[in-house]
């Protein structure tokens, strides 16, 4: 099967270059010596690559690309090293994270409550008096006790600090009494809409703050200066090249995080291809004001052409998290010693301002990404985009269900319907939240719905195409995590045992990779210019230190990323 692909691509270089006619001009760079996935609509594998002005111009075996080196070609040799697509990751929390990591403790290995406690204990103690301990990553899959610190516990090792400390799911928030004194917040404080101050089994404040309860802390927490942001910048997208990554959609971007990226990308073009959606919030009148953003952002990109940003839609929240039991769902989550009662999740507004918002987004031509987890959110969300298209028939919106975590045999059913008339009810997936969410996914949602959690065997059955992508800082951003996760499905704990997702919905890893490449630069509306290796496509490149098509599946989560080129450039290269 190798050899007949290697020999239809050498057959596409034959015939762009006759025989008796001139050699080729010469190619600015050339791979060769290796194996190169094109992930093409073939999936043909060939021996070499040339490249010329930052796109591909031939692929083909060794012997047929050789035409195209000259004295000046730069002549990488992949050494039997394997090239693929610039991985793009449809869903990622980019700049976020990366602030996150530059400024505030990262709690993401803390194994214990002992554990977790002594890294904020050691934290307060570096700072001055008074100033806020902040954090992220903590973990409940990853804590021996599968839950985080009481609020007494945390209390005590706070040194007479505020703290302020980030699931990795952005969905909660643990604080400490000095949070809540200073929010004003006590156990009689009425629950916002769409979010919950957490008590225990007795009445009382444990310090956890779910989804939009967390907003007390937006007046509270000292912000982060502009040099601290720009740095975040700089460091997660050097971080993301060293893992394959030369593209990503940034959702949730506010007016702050946008300026961000456009100063960067004024400076200089930026080295990866970022896509950023605007937030509606959870009203009529923000959902305006987003629609005015999205324009502002359009004009503002007439000055940044060719420097790889652009706006890409808005953002909807319509319910919470897996992990934190707050999606929207029909059956109530499973209930635990850290979880008394759960219920059924909530949503983020009433549907009636969700379907406004999706008819004034569809109607003025945006493309949505709506953020759905449970069942009955899922349903919600394609019932509206069907409506919504009904009423103001537009293609190539692509609408996307972001994470999409448990669709109901309806939900698929509208989303096949969606893409064949209308190009849109796209699946933006994460296969990463089984491995690094696991336990705490199992155990929220019990064995009857865990094997049915995102169903990507289902979606090929059904021609549904989906894309898949990390929602970092909830998981890492590597997609050799989310390659392996598509075809494992195994948790990263053991508390349910290696199985609780079960197999029957995992896919091979050609799919996987299509749902990390050209699948996800659909997403990205970049699916002409990046996402598969093909002649006149931009050359953005991963190379490996393996074949994820050759190796065993248990390895795919270890490999290595060598170099990234992104438009014929190598933007990294591993010493």
């Amino acid at each position: 099967m190798r050899k007949l692909a290697v020999s239809g691509a050498l057959a596409m270089v034959l015939a762009a270059v006759p025989a008796g006619a001139k050699a080729p001009a010469p190619a600015d760079t050339v791979l060769r010596g290796g194996t190169i996935l094109t992930v093409d609509a073939k999936d043909r594998v060939v021996e070499a690559m040339a490249i010329r002005g930052g796109r591909i111009v031939a692929l083909g075996s060794d012997k047929a690309i050789r035409a195209f080196i000259g004295k000046r070609t730069k002549v990488i040799d992949l050494a039997g090293k394997t090239a693929t697509p610039g991985m793009i990751d449809a869903h990622a929390h980019a700049l976020e994270g990366g602030i996150d990591e530059v400024a505030n403790l990262q709690l993401g290995e803390a194994s214990s409550v002992a554990d977790f406690l002594a890294r904020v204990k050691a934290r307060a103690a570096e700072l001055p008096p008074g100033a806020w301990v902040t954090g992220s990553g903590w973990n409940e899959s990853r804590i021996a006790e599968h839950r985080p610190p009481s609020l007494a516990e945390l209390d005590a090792v706070s040194g007479g600090h505020p703290v302020a400390l980030g699931n990795t799911t952005g969905h909660y928030t643990l604080v400490n009494s000095a949070v809540l004194k200073l929010a004003g917040v006590t156990a009689q404080t009425p629950d916002p809409a769409g979010g919950r101050f957490d008590k225990d089994a007795s009445g009382a404040l444990n310090g956890v703050l779910y989804d939009s309860a967390q907003d007390v802390l937006d007046k509270l927490v000292p912000p982060v200066d502009a040099a601290t942001r720009a740095r975040g910048l700089t460091h997660v997208i050097e971080g993301a090249l060293s893992e394959g990554l030369t593209g990503f959609k940034d959702p949730r971007t506010g007016r702050l995080q946008w300026d961000v990226y456009a100063a960067a990308a004024k400076q200089a073009p930026l080295n990866v291809h970022v896509c950023t959606l605007t937030f509606a919030q959870a009203d009529m009148t923000a959902a305006r004001a987003a629609v005015d953003d999205y324009r502002q952002r359009k004009r503002e990109l007439a000055g940044l052409k060719g420097r790889n940003l652009d706006v890409c839609g808005v953002k909807i929240f319509l319910d919470g998290s897996g992990a934190g039991r707050t999606a929207w769902v029909y059956k109530p989550f499973e209930t635990d010693a850290s979880h008394a009662n759960p219920g059924t999740g909530f949503p983020m507004m009433g549907t009636d301002v969700y379907r406004q918002m999706v008819d004034l987004f569809t109607k003025e031509g945006m493309p949505i990404g709506t953020h759905a987890i449970g069942d009955r959110a899922i349903d919600t969300v394609v019932d509206a985009y069907a409506d919504a298209l009904k009423k103001f028939p537009k293609q190539g919106l692509r609408h996307s269900l972001i994470h999409a975590n448990l669709p109901t045999d309806h939900a698929i059913d509208v989303m096949a319907d969606l893409q064949k008339k209308y190009d849109s009810g796209y699946p933006e997936a994460q296969a990463e939240f089984l491995w690094f969410l696991g336990d705490a996914l199992a155990a929220g949602w019990g064995p009857e719905r865990s094997v049915k959690m995102m169903p990507y065997a289902t979606y090929v059955k059904r021609g549904i195409v989906y894309s898949d992508g990390s929602d970092y800082p909830v998981t890492p951003y590597a997609p050799r995590y989310g390659l392996w996760s598509s075809v494992a499905r195994e948790p990263d704990g053991d508390r349910f045992g290696k199985a609780p997702f079960g197999t029957a919905e995992a896919v091979d890893i050609h799919i996987a990779m299509k749902s990390h490449t050209i699948w996800a630069a659909r997403q990205l509306f970049l699916e002409k210019e990046t996402g598969s290796l093909e002649v006149g496509k931009l050359a953005d490149v991963a190379i490996w230190d393996r074949n994820p098509y050759a190796v065993p599946t248990s390895s795919l989560k270890d490999m290595r990323c060598m170099m990234t080129l992104f438009g014929g450039k190598v933007v990294f290269e591993r010493k």
